[in-house]
């Protein structure tokens, strides 16, 4: 079955659909805030017609190229391509304003391959393990695992503990505008408004905070980005950079695949855990933010392996891992294959869809190593003329997922917002992983309790829940043990 699968896959036929499906992927990922969802649901009626694995090879693989193109514009201008792209701006700007365009595409660009493969040797070999662990984690699980993301916020910086928790708390305040998630029947903070009765979008607030207040930022600034500093460093030298740290890689793989295999996390959580985690293991966790390579290197391969690893609960359990493989479980419906266990019982195309997925890394890997060099020369360009763009790409991104006029003048809102905390310094960052999170964690909160008859010690009782609390509570008081603990680690052994 493999051999006819990479067979099929090898034919001109899929190879050019995979080639145009890259360049598209390419596209809508530079776009601010479109990502994977919009570049996959635009494309689905176009696969009509075509070979069923031909179908799904054109639609991964621009689920791929736009993932990885996400991260052009996060690092270039500092306006995320899309949700799964924030923290790619956090060391991939800085980077950028000190002349090293090049180089931090290209460990985006090596560790997106990296990512993308470690999750598909998760896909191919231990999918089924990794889908029973995935069946044990219920409720309970799901919204201690959505507090023990929260809780990194208190690590997440040094000196802005505190202001991290009060931005998460924020951002989950933001998303529980609209409708109850679990009743159904009740409307909270929407004063009257029609139009938040379905909640603030995510898309609409994320740009506005990152990329149309970026563009303020760029106009009070005037000159270029990289003014300061003379463009060197090339694309292959930040292939080299990825390479010198091997566990960075390893961590952030990890993290992709396990946020990945649970439903409804997907790569923003993906990639913001990693780069929390990696930062807590730096020797140096205070240059981050400032262009540490690490920064950029771990959320890119967790979103990469994140975007493949979403993939195995929607292959072999018939469960989408995030909306964007609801819209792929949806094709492989339409075109006669069986999400689920049966998924394998369908000939060789399953086999054809696995080696597209693999082929699919490679042909964005290659894509950025050529094009990477002419992107970086978006630093050179006046912020006269860049900020302008900024703004309208802002706003038809905004746009364009709802058609919505109302969701422009959101992202207007919450750009304003988003330059005055840049201009107090409060990690912005917090406010999108409390968003992003906050229907995770309410709706499992309140399904928990109705399984233990509303008392509260099912959260204590099962074992995986114990665990990610006990996680928690070390994550929320690691930065007030942690200088004692430094302490007692330095203190001379008498008589040594």
């Amino acid at each position: 079955m493999w051999l006819q699968g990479f067979q099929f896959a090898l034919q001109p036929e899929p190879i050019f659909y995979l080639l145009v499906g890259t360049a598209i992927g390419l596209v809508i990922g530079a776009l601010p805030g479109l990502g994977p969802l919009f570049g996959v649901a635009l494309a689905l009626p176009f696969t009509f017609g075509m070979p069923a694995a031909t179908a799904i090879i054109f639609l991964v693989s621009i689920h791929a190229a736009t993932a990885y193109g996400d991260s052009i514009a996060s690092i270039l201008i500092n306006t995320p391509g899309g949700p799964g792209s924030v923290a790619s701006c956090w060391d991939g700007y800085p980077l950028a304003q000190k002349g090293k365009a090049a180089m931090a595409l290209g460990i985006s660009t090596f560790g997106s391959l990296l990512g993308g493969i470690i999750g598909w040797l998760t896909l191919v070999l231990i999918a089924p393990a990794l889908t029973a662990f995935a069946i044990m984690i219920g409720a309970p699980e799901y919204f201690m695992l959505g507090i023990l993301a929260l809780s990194l916020l208190a690590i997440a910086a040094r000196g802005e503990n505190i202001r991290g928790l009060i931005l998460g708390g924020v951002g989950l305040l933001i998303a529980f505008v609209g409708q109850d998630p679990i009743e159904g029947l009740n409307y909270r903070f929407t004063f009257g408004s029609i139009y938040l009765e379905d909640g603030l979008p995510l898309v609409p607030v994320t740009v506005g905070l990152f990329a149309l207040s970026q563009a303020i930022v760029l106009a009070e600034e005037g000159g270029t980005i990289a003014q300061f500093f003379e463009a060197t460093g090339s694309v292959w030298e930040g292939v080299r950079e990825a390479l010198r740290r091997p566990m960075t890689l390893v961590r952030g793989g990890v993290a992709g695949i396990i946020l990945g295999i649970m439903p409804a996390l997907g790569i923003s959580s993906a990639s913001i855990v990693a780069y929390f985690v990696e930062k807590q293991s730096s020797k140096d966790p205070a240059s981050f933010g400032k262009g540490n390579p690490s920064g950029l290197l771990a959320p890119e391969t967790a979103k990469s392996a994140c975007v493949v690893g979403d993939m195995i609960p929607t292959f072999t359990l018939g469960i989408p891992g995030s909306a964007t493989t609801a819209i792929l479980m949806v094709a492989l419906v339409i075109h006669g294959l069986e999400p689920g266990p049966r998924f394998f019982l369908s000939g060789a195309a399953p086999y054809a869809v696995f080696v597209g997925i693999l082929l699919a890394q490679i042909a964005f890997f290659v894509s950025g190593v050529f094009l990477a060099r002419y992107f970086a020369k978006i630093v050179l360009i006046p912020n006269a003329l860049l900020v302008p763009s900024i703004v309208l790409l802002s706003f038809i991104g905004a746009f364009a997922i709802r058609n919505r006029m109302e969701d422009v003048l959101i992202t207007i809102g919450f750009g304003l917002i988003g330059y005055l905390l840049k201009r107090v310094n409060w990690p912005t960052a917090c406010m999108v992983l409390g968003l992003v999170l906050g229907d995770l964690v309410e709706s499992n909160f309140h399904r928990a309790l109705r399984i233990g008859d509303d008392n509260y010690a099912i959260f204590f009782t099962r074992p995986i829940a114990l665990i990610l609390l006990i996680c928690t509570a070390l994550f929320l008081l690691w930065p007030l043990i942690s200088p004692r603990v430094t302490r007692a680690f330095k203190r001379p052994i008498p008589g040594a």
